[in-house]
């Protein structure tokens, strides 16, 4: 079946004088296969490109590369796989790589190494025939050489070394949304990624990334144990993603008994002795031995409704009776309130489920407010996994915050039991989500600032941990600004009418419709001062599933307030840049429709600080920001065991301070010469807002020797210290 060159991927020019068809294998589903037509011998040189060139690739360094390929040589010699380096003219050629014959009864072969001649950051891999005819391509990989702690070609290792040393106790996989995808065709089914590469089916995800499964269930198995993770895999709960404009959707009725197999069958997989049908496929990958599972993830930010709930608990009920040891974590929705938060929350309890899954992306401002979450949740019920969380941004800010939350999670660890930062890794270039972690491109690894935070604490574990009282100031109070201006965001399409504020002395200021595409923002002419005021609009939604926001205040200034549209309506706060919701509801997707129209009404007050939305003349949400924002803590963390302590000491603000650990020092009896030469790692620096998306962080953590002697230890501003005692 010929095809456009164009649909099959960032091919060159230099395949002007070939022709390409493209193919689907039976054998390979859905991998391209390309049929390449070659005039004549054909070498590689700067003035005469006669090969086949792969312009997309983006990874090729200078390194040693396992070339592979499938390949039907019906009419000529094989070809020869050369990575070639288009940046560097001085260096075109590539010493001869060995060629090879292949023959579809076994279509993966190896090209052998290929050594590129130079550094690469967008790399070619080329193939060049040395006669004419006609040679079926197929599955052409390239991969470092190099591996790491017994692992395949396809984990590199400088991502896994950067992965091990972070010392997870768990790893959860593939990831959240991924899972259940948009729809029954894109469901992730885990054992579609095992077994021969070529014979995964390729995939979109929810993100819009590509999946090719090169790294399936298998490879996450064995990476875990390679660093000595327990692994916590992830399935859907028979339900598709709910933030679809076709909301969620469960498997059929009828297939519901096959799907449950497809749960269980994991179990066995990961577990069953090699004599089980599922542990002799284990076996044949290559691993005998079971992987040892102990929790199995069942749904993600599910919408918490009658079906989800019947689906959920036949796969539940069938776990528990084939593998009671198996403990199941459970889903709450995507944020640590709202209606599926505590609706799943009640269903938690009802059913018995032992652990759920909350997640959590926030503002610094919501991390610091909310560092008392955890303080009153129910000690009987089900324990907490915070499964996704981060602070938006990679700045030295962010990293505090979610120092400052973790310590508190700490000491609530008795109800939170286990946690783990969310994503992990981003490529430069290719990521659709920020922040992420860990981020690399085809050269470097780049280590957040949260990543050092999540490094101090994973090096320093405890099973016991307590407060310390904090002398002096601990809490940030923002001059918040008393500009009042409007601007139009979202990504909806909607007409905003009758559009207008009303100021606390009775002027009302009459502004022009606005019809908005979803392509904002949009400014107003909008213009005013004032302690409080009231917005008024009437506006109709026609498509989009972000909906429409009205940002508030000082719009040009890092502090003001945003109301929110759509399929949830909330108010929210901008501190520091950055925002989170005081109060919200959510609305179902079937009240939300071309032509929805809402008459809108905001009371402002406090600069901002307090926030009413009604919608129809119905009170939606009414949401108080704390004025007193806190930025000091300091916690005791105790590993029993190992007979260690430790001290985190958070100071997010711009002085220094003295921290009075003469007490903690008193309880453990600690002599005078082991108080003058106490351990402390300090992660500083001197700018809160240092750190950018990409890019490797501006502070990293430094061992120090501090004097306890007097007692006090002083924090430096902007910084966050364990010390050892």
């Amino acid at each position: 079946m010929p095809i456009d060159i164009a649909l099959i991927g960032d091919w060159g020019e230099t395949l002007a004088r070939s022709r390409v068809t493209a193919e689907t294998r039976q054998w390979c589903q859905l991998a391209v296969d390309l049929t390449v037509a070659a005039d004549g011998t054909a070498s590689y040189d700067a003035a005469d490109d006669d090969g086949e060139t792969r312009g997309g690739t983006d990874g090729i360094a200078r390194e040693s590369y396992a070339c592979a390929s499938a390949a039907d040589d019906s009419a000529q010699d094989a070809p020869s796989g050369k990575p070639n380096a288009p940046d560097d003219p001085a260096n075109p050629a590539n010493p001869a790589a060995p060629a090879y014959s292949s023959n579809l009864t076994n279509p993966v072969n190896p090209v052998g190494p290929a050594n590129p001649p130079t550094v690469a950051r967008q790399g070619m891999l080329r193939f060049t025939f040395t006669q004419p005819g006609e040679l079926d391509l197929d599955f052409i990989s390239l991969e470092p050489a190099a591996t790491t702690q017994g692992l395949t070609a396809h984990m590199r290792p400088d991502l896994v070394q950067a992965l091990a040393e972070l010392k997870p106790r768990f790893m959860r996989f593939p990831g959240g949304c991924i899972t259940h995808g948009l729809g029954m065709e894109n469901m992730y089914h885990w054992d579609r990624t095992i077994g021969a590469v070529e014979h995964r089916p390729h995939n979109f995800n929810t993100w819009g990334y590509h999946q090719s499964f090169r790294i399936g269930y298998y490879e996450y198995l064995c990476l875990c144990e390679a660093i000595g993770a327990k692994p916590l895999p992830v399935l859907p709960a028979a339900v598709s993603c709910q933030n679809t404009s076709q909301g969620p959707v469960p498997i059929a009725e009828r297939d519901m008994p096959t799907y449950i197999d497809e749960v269980l069958a994991l179990v066995e997989f990961c577990n069953g002795d090699a004599d089980t049908p599922w542990g002799a496929r284990r076996a044949e990958l290559g691993h005998p031995e079971p992987f040892g599972l102990e929790y199995l993830g069942i749904g993600n930010e599910d919408l918490i409704d009658p079906v989800f709930k019947d689906r959920f608990q036949r796969i539940f009920d069938a776990v528990k009776a084939a593998y009671p040891e198996i403990v199941v974590v459970g889903t709450v929705g995507p944020a640590p309130e709202g209606q599926d938060y505590e609706l799943g929350w009640a269903y938690a309890r009802e059913a018995g489920i032992p652990v759920v899954d909350e997640h959590s992306y926030q503002s610094p401002s919501w991390w610091f407010h909310n560092l008392h979450h955890y303080d009153d949740a129910d000690r009987g019920g089900p324990k907490v996994y915070l499964g996704e969380y981060g602070s938006w941004g990679t700045q030295l800010i962010n990293g505090l915050s979610e120092a400052a939350f973790m310590s508190h999670m700490e000491l609530n660890g008795d109800v939170v039991s286990m946690a783990s930062y969310a994503p992990l890794f981003a490529k430069n270039g290719h990521e659709s989500w920020n922040p992420d972690l860990i981020y690399f491109d085809n050269e470097r690894v780049y280590r957040t600032i949260s990543y050092w935070v999540q490094r101090m604490f994973a090096t320093t574990t405890c099973d016991v941990a307590y407060p310390v009282a904090l002398d002096g100031p601990a809490t940030l109070t923002r001059e918040l600004p008393e500009n009042i201006g409007l601007r139009i965001l979202g990504g909806a399409h909607a007409d905003i009418r009758d559009l207008s504020i009303e100021t606390a002395d009775g002027e009302t200021i009459a502004l022009p419709d606005v019809h908005y595409l979803g392509n904002g923002p949009v400014d107003t002419t909008l213009a005013a001062s004032g302690e409080s005021y009231t917005l008024r609009a009437r506006v109709t939604y026609w498509e989009g599933m972000w909906g429409v926001q009205f940002a508030m205040g000082d719009v040009n200034g890092p502090n003001h307030n945003i109301v929110s549209l759509g399929r949830g309506h909330s108010v929210q706060v901008v501190r520091d840049g950055s925002g989170y919701a005081l109060a919200g509801t959510e609305v179902s997707m079937d009240a939300v429709r071309p032509g929805t129209t809402w008459d809108v009404r905001v009371e402002v007050a406090d600069r901002g600080a307090r926030m009413r939305l009604f919608i129809d003349g119905e009170l939606i949400a009414d949401g108080r920001e704390d004025p007193a924002e806190p930025r000091r803590t300091v916690t005791v963390a105790q590993d029993t065991a190992a007979g260690m302590t430790y001290v985190r000491v958070v100071n997010a603000m711009p002085e220094s301070v003295q921290v009075d650990l003469t007490q903690v020092c008193d309880g453990l009896g600690l002599a005078p010469e082991r108080r003058a030469h106490a351990k402390a790692v300090v992660l500083a620096g001197d700018d809160e807002y240092a750190g950018r998306v990409g890019q490797e962080a501006p502070y990293a953590p430094q061992s120090v020797r501090i004097d306890l002697a007097g007692g006090t230890y002083e924090a430096p501003a902007w910084s966050f210290t364990v010390i050892t005692l």
